[in-house]
């Protein structure tokens, strides 16, 4: 079974951020007369579409038995069971219940998870943290055979 996601940033956080970028630049602006007048306006929202770009082009995707994440990859067999996290529940394992040598992969606008058990003896991490819009759909791809 095939699992890509893609974790686009959400429409609001691109509205706020732009609106914050120009409240930015008319504050740096401050009367500033000729082309020094326009350079806020256009490096700032610049900037921040840049930042929001970026940020919106991590995948996760299950292929051929192996389990890509941003910045790692494993094979399907090296995990125990996946289980959902809800809002909550993801909550509770980005803080209070957090162990320092967990690999977590999640971004602040995505509302649920799946936690991975790492089964594999030589590896030291603990778990894998994945954040998902669809965490049922992400926890059935990593379950299949």
């Amino acid at each position: 079974m095939t699992y890509r996601e893609l974790q686009r940033v959400p429409v609001w956080w691109a509205i706020i951020g732009i609106g914050v970028a120009l409240g930015a630049a008319a504050e740096l602006h401050s009367g500033a007369t000729g082309w020094r007048s326009y350079v806020p306006y256009a490096l700032l929202p610049s900037a921040t579409v840049i930042v929001l770009v970026a940020l919106s082009r991590k995948r996760v995707l299950v292929e051929a038995g192996v389990l890509h994440v941003p910045g790692a990859r494993a094979p399907l067999h090296a995990f125990g069971p996946a289980e959902v996290l809800d809002r909550d529940a993801l909550r509770l394992y980005r803080g209070p219940a957090a162990q320092h040598d967990a690999w977590v992969v999640v971004r602040p606008w995505l509302k649920g998870a799946v936690l991975l058990p790492v089964t594999d003896p030589e590896d030291d991490t603990p778990y894998w943290l994945v954040g998902s819009r669809d965490p049922q759909a992400l926890a059935a791809a990593i379950s299949a055979p």
